[in-house]
């Protein structure tokens, strides 16, 4: 049996995957599908898609264009969400500062280089009129890493999904200062270089009953919410709004108007040299 090895982040947008997963969804496929977690994120995800550590993930869709463009050997497969992530602006709980405005010269605690909490960084400065200086960057690894740096004043900012973040702030941990959305869907599904071709039909296969695993959380929010409160340590409010702001595609598509315009902003952050074509994307 064919086993395909599927990376993302711990956030509910993958709880698709893992139920998947668990309900052995592809046995007549011939395929075997096991998910990991990844603790740094989209710039760890597309090292493991490097590295054939894994064959697919779910990466942030600026995160996946930016390292193509930049010369990653990764292809994105199709959109895993139609609707944008909600990203939380956070400070220590501690910290004097109680808006955006007032964080202009300080430290972003960032997963790593090219994560999308660094790319996100540059949108947030960008919108703010901010020049920042590469040491505004503090990579820690992750949300656990943030967690120990913020309280220390290693850095003052991070950014992370705002309802996975939303247990830190009740617990008094972060304090949110803001959101910042993003301008384009959340994610795209990527394969690591040579997969698609190789094994493109089998790769479609195994999404689109993902996506249709996707539609049923939809379709019975009451049990959907049960299972992120479970599995994500969600207040049900927050678990409730968070499903209501979410959209998956019902089948696997690439929308290129999309991926140009997170490639055209990109590179007007100085993220990107210069564009590529978008059908070297996909």
């Amino acid at each position: 049996m064919r086993v395909i090895r599927v990376g993302g982040v711990e956030e509910p947008f993958n709880l698709p995957w893992l139920l998947a997963f668990e309900d052995n969804a592809f046995a007549d496929l011939g395929a075997e599908v096991t998910f990991t977690n990844f603790e740094g994120g989209t710039g760890a995800l597309v090292t493991g898609l490097e590295d054939a550590m894994i064959d697919l993930g779910t990466l942030l869709t600026e995160g996946g264009v930016t390292a193509i463009a930049r010369g990653s050997g990764v292809q994105l497969h199709s959109a895993f969400t139609s609707t944008p992530l909600r990203w939380g602006i956070h400070v220590a709980a501690k910290a004097d500062q109680k808006k955006v405005s007032e964080l202009k010269g300080k430290k972003f605690a960032i997963s790593r280089y090219g994560s999308g909490s660094e790319l996100m960084a540059h949108v947030l400065a960008d919108n703010q009129g901010w020049k920042l200086k590469d040491s505004q960057f503090v990579p820690v690894g992750g949300l656990a890493g943030a967690v120990t740096a913020l309280p220390k004043r290693k850095a003052h900012i991070f950014l992370w999904e705002r309802f996975i973040t939303a247990p830190l702030v009740k617990q008094g941990i972060f304090k949110r200062v803001g959101e910042l959305p993003t301008p384009w869907p959340a994610f795209y599904t990527a394969a690591r270089p040579g997969l698609l071709a190789s094994d493109g039909p089998l790769i479609d296969d195994i999404v689109a009953i993902v996506l249709g695993y996707a539609q049923q959380l939809k379709h019975d929010p009451d049990a959907a919410i049960d299972l992120i409160v479970d599995r994500y340590d969600m207040a049900r409010r927050d678990a409730r709004a968070w499903l209501t702001g979410v959209d998956w595609p019902t089948t696997p598509f690439v929308d290129t108007d999309v991926l140009d315009s997170v490639m055209t902003r990109m590179v007007e952050l100085g993220r990107i040299e210069a564009p590529v074509p978008v059908t070297e994307l996909y």
